[in-house]
Formats: C-alpha cells, structure tokens, sequence
C-alpha cells in the first residue's frame, strides 16, 4: 500500500501484520480471547510508525492518558479517537519542528532519549517581507510632538538659536545658523566667511541674503564692492535701488562722470593709528598703501632707500595740505619726489643731496598711474557722494565699469578696503559691526594690493570687520597666492558644487574633508551647499529664502529674459 501522506509520497512498502496477541501497551491491558476488544481494533488501524510517532509527541507534551477500564467499551472508543487525533491544549508547549516518523523496522521505543529534530523549514523571502513568520507590528496613533523623540537616534538638532539663519540641515531639517559674529568665540575664532563653488550655483543669492539682507535687522553696516556686470551695472545696483540706497559707480578716465577714493584721503592715518581706536588695532596706513601701488606697477620691491624718500614724501604733502586744508593727492606725492628740497635736518648733511635722488624711480610711477590707469579714480579728492554713502547701513560701490586688465580693480578694491579698516579701527572702541561683500575675491588675491587686503583681514576681529568673499576654481590659484590664505583662515566657509574634478579634489584637500567628499560636492544641487563652521564636520545645508528675497536675488535676467513677457 501507499502511503498518501506528502513526505511518503515515495514510499512503497507493505502494510505490517499487527498481531493484537503483541500488543501490549504497557498498562497491564490484556484481553483473553482472539476477539479484539475496541481499543486493540483501533490501535490496529494505525501502522506502526504513526502509532509510535503519536506516542512520542504525547510523551513530549507530557500528557500521557492513561487507558480506560477495558470493561467500558463507549471509553475504549474515545481512547482510541483521541489516539488517532491527539488534541494539543497549549499551543505555546509544542515545538514549531514536527517529529518525522521513525522507520517502521524499530520497534523499541527508548523514551529517554532526546527526541531527533529534523532541519527547519527554508524560509521564503516573500513571505518575510509580509512579515509570515515574525508578528508584525501594528501601528498606534501619536503626535507630533511625541513622535520627536523617535529622531533622536538618527541625528542631533543643534541647540543654538542666536544669530541669523542661513539655511536648514538636510539631515534633520534644523536650522543652520551662520552668523559671524554670534559664532564667535564659541565656534570659530575668525569672522570672515568664504563661499566657493562654480558659476550658476547659487553663491549670490545666499550671499545677498544672508549677509546682506538678514544684516539689516540687527543694525549692522554692510559695505559692497560690486564687481559683477549685470544689465549695464552691477549686480547689487536692483537691490540697493529696493532699500533706497544711492550707488557710488566708478568709471574709466574716459567716463563722463564718476566716483572718486583719494588713495591719501585723510581718514586712512599715515601709519594706521588712530586715537580712538582700541590698542594693538592697527590696520594698513598711507605708508603701506602707497608701497603696495607702487610694487604691483613697477613689478618689484622698493628698495630701503626709495620707501625713506616715500615716507618722507608723504609726511610733507601731508602737513602742506592740512595747513592749505585740503586733502593731499597722489599727484602732490609725485612732484615732491621727482623735485624734493634739501632736507639736512631729516637726511644729515652727508645724504642730504643724495637722498633728492632717491625717489625718482618711485615718483614717475605715481604720475604714470595718475595720468593712466588710475586718473579719475584715486588721484583726486574723494568725492562728497562717498563720505556721505559712508554714514549710512548699506553702502554699495560699483566698480563693474572698470577694466577687468590692469591695476583699476585691485586698487579700486584694496583703497575702498583699506579706507573703511580705518574707519572701523577709529570707532572701533564703539564695536561697532561691519561686513564687506567682495564677490569676486580672487581680484583682492593679486600681488602687493592683496597682501594689504590680507593684512587688514587679519585684524577683522579687532576691527569688528567681517569681509564675505567668493571664488570660483580654486585648483587655478598658486600655492603660495593671498587668496589661499584667505580661504583657508576663514572661520565660516560654503562649499557649492564643483563641476571641475581638480576643483572639487583641492577644495576637499584644503580644508581636510572626510574621504568621498569630492564626489559629494560634484554632485550637488543648485541651492545646496556643504558648510564648515571652524573645526566642526561639515553640514549639508539647503539655502532657504522668502518671497522677496527671491525676487531681490534674481541674477539670471540677463540670460533668461523677459520669459513672463513673452509667455503672456
């Protein structure tokens, strides 16, 4: 016969001859003729290897039933049904692994020993994912506010909530606070901030908004130096129009009109002092700012004798124009170079003739660049629009009409720098806050003229200056360029996207990212931006802005154009 069960659907054997004479239960039931009584008939139904795997589940579950009297035929019937379909009270005593049958040919039944287990089913992975052989679990109501701790294990919330919010974490979407002067002496040590990243990625906008717009609110001064041409002027120029601001705009000599930063203006000390100004707060004076111009347009360094004849020069220019009061000019420091007086008192007797020799090489340099590349820029008495820009919260200079060849720009920008580190240095007893916005760093970054803005850099603590500057390709810029030291002092720095490989592999090298960030700043958004605040790891941070900063750092329009116009 054979057997049906699914796990014998191979077998093929025999029924066993059961002699009811043999069978003998153990519990002292006999029957004394050939007849079988009910309970030898039923047992006589099972084979022999169901019966001895039916007793062995009984003898695991411990409930052995004893035999009814043999007298009782109804109980002999229920007997042997319960033998036939054992009955299992507590499902939480019996092991999920059935017992398999032993082979029919072992007739002993050794009842102290353990019983085999077969090999558990394979799991199916479909049925896992349905959750068939775990208890899944059901979901309760909540709230909000009780479901917050549920984040604790997958990031942490700053706890700072002073200053001015740049963006949110994109991790745990809190608020990512990037205020230079909130964040100092708990988070950096240096206030100023550098944005680097490609063109098109954003780096105006947040530079706008953030350190522009969001100053206002707490009172501070923003000075711009708006390099960047958009429309026909700089890109600033929509946003100062909005708060009302009047733009300083300079030009070309050939210009019909513009503004103009006397390089000697009385408000930048000779030497950097001022009397009000806390001690040890000395930014760039007269002395190294001349220096600086004079280096960068004669292509190498002054000699000992030719920066005696210049700072003698600008000691009598000085004095002669405040005793005429006026301001002295880089014209007046010229022709007192190329025709100085004796000076025995100064020089002594035996140098005195010599010394008139001194400053010629330096003094045809001024007036080359007071009749070319500078004239009408720096070579005259600074403009009354400028003094009065400069008294009040928001001061914008545009200098995108200036040729991008040629000294123009950096001096432009290294005066301006100067110019307002001084007006820092002698209010600087009042902490007084200022930030200067300098987009296109890299022109601040060039020979003697960057070394003085890195200079005065240098004292932004003391100066209560934080200067906001941006750059573009890194991997372009020499080891030993200022804009290097720039980068890599500043206490706040955001990282946008980089599409050049070297960039994105000098930017991660430069301030000791983890491995795989060149990847990640490859790789990222418009918007989106890693920020290193001091020595702490790097946030992933998305720039958020209202409405009207929306509209306010719209920089696209002169690509874009008109699209509503011509939609509509």
């Amino acid at each position: 016969m054979t057997s049906t069960h699914p796990s014998r659907q191979h077998t093929d054997r025999p029924e066993p001859v059961i002699e009811l004479d043999a069978v003998d239960p153990g519990d002292g039931h006999v029957h004394d003729g050939p007849a079988p009584c009910a309970r030898c008939a039923a047992e006589a139904t099972l084979n022999r290897p169901t019966r001895r795997w039916l007793d062995r589940l009984a003898a695991r579950l411990g409930r052995r039933r004893a035999a009814p009297a043999a007298d009782s035929v109804a109980g002999e019937q229920v007997w042997a049904t319960e033998l036939a379909n054992p009955v299992v009270d507590d499902l939480d005593d019996v092991d999920d692994t059935w017992l398999a049958p032993e082979d029919p040919g072992d007739a002993e039944i050794d009842w102290d020993s353990e019983i085999p287990r077969r090999d558990p089913p394979s799991r199916s992975k479909w049925l896992d994912r349905w959750g068939w052989w775990e208890n899944m679990a059901v979901g309760a109501w909540t709230t909000t506010r009780q479901a917050e701790a549920l984040n604790l294990a997958t990031t942490r919330r700053s706890g700072r909530h002073n200053g001015l919010m740049a963006g949110l974490n994109k991790s745990g979407r809190s608020m990512v606070i990037a205020d230079p002067f909130e964040l100092y002496g708990d988070a950096v040590s240096n206030i100023n901030v550098c944005v680097i990243g490609d063109i098109g990625k954003a780096k105006s906008s947040l530079i706008k908004t953030v350190y522009l717009l969001r100053q206002l609110i707490p009172g501070r001064q923003i000075v711009i130096i708006d390099k960047k041409l958009q429309n026909g002027v700089g890109e600033y120029t929509p946003t100062a129009q909005a708060l009302g601001v009047t733009t300083i705009r300079f030009a070309s000599s050939d210009a019909e009109s513009g503004a103009c930063l006397n390089l000697l203006d009385p408000m930048i000390a000779t030497l950097g002092e001022h009397a009000k100004g806390l001690a040890g707060v000395t930014p760039a004076g007269q002395i190294n700012l001349v220096q600086a111009v004079l280096e960068d347009t004669m292509g190498r360094a002054l000699e000992s004798t030719e920066i005696a004849a210049v700072s003698r020069g600008l000691e009598v220019v000085n004095a002669e124009a405040r005793a005429e009061h006026r301001e002295a000019t880089i014209r007046d420091l010229s022709r007192w170079l190329l025709d100085p007086p004796a000076d025995p008192d100064h020089f002594g007797q035996l140098w005195a003739e010599e010394a008139r020799r001194w400053g010629r090489d330096p003094g045809l340099a001024l007036d080359r660049l007071a009749s070319g590349d500078l004239k009408g820029l720096v070579d005259q008495p600074t403009s009354a629009n400028v003094r009065e820009a400069l008294k009040h919260q928001m001061v914008h200079f545009d200098i995108s009409g200036l040729p991008t060849n040629g000294p123009a720009v950096r001096v432009v920008m290294t005066v301006i720098n100067t110019l307002l580190a001084n007006i820092c240095a002698a209010r600087s007893s009042a902490f007084k806050q200022t930030i200067l916005i300098v987009e296109e760093g890299w022109h601040t970054a060039v020979g003697s003229t960057g070394e003085v803005f890195q200079a005065n850099m240098k004292l932004s603590r003391g100066l209560g200056l934080s200067t906001v500057s941006a750059f573009h390709h890194i991997s372009d810029l020499p080891e030993d360029s200022p804009a290097r030291a720039l980068m890599r002092e500043a206490g706040i720095v955001f990282l946008y996207g980089q599409e050049r490989e070297t960039d994105a592999l000098e930017t991660a090298r430069m301030y000791h990212l983890p491995a795989g960030t060149k990847n990640v700043l490859m790789a990222l958004r418009q918007g989106d931006c890693l920020v290193k605040i001091g020595s702490a790891p790097p946030i992933f941070m998305t720039h958020v802005r209202s409405p009207l900063e929306v509209e306010l750092t719209n920089t696209d329009k002169a690509i874009t154009g008109n699209r509503e116009l011509h939609a509509a």
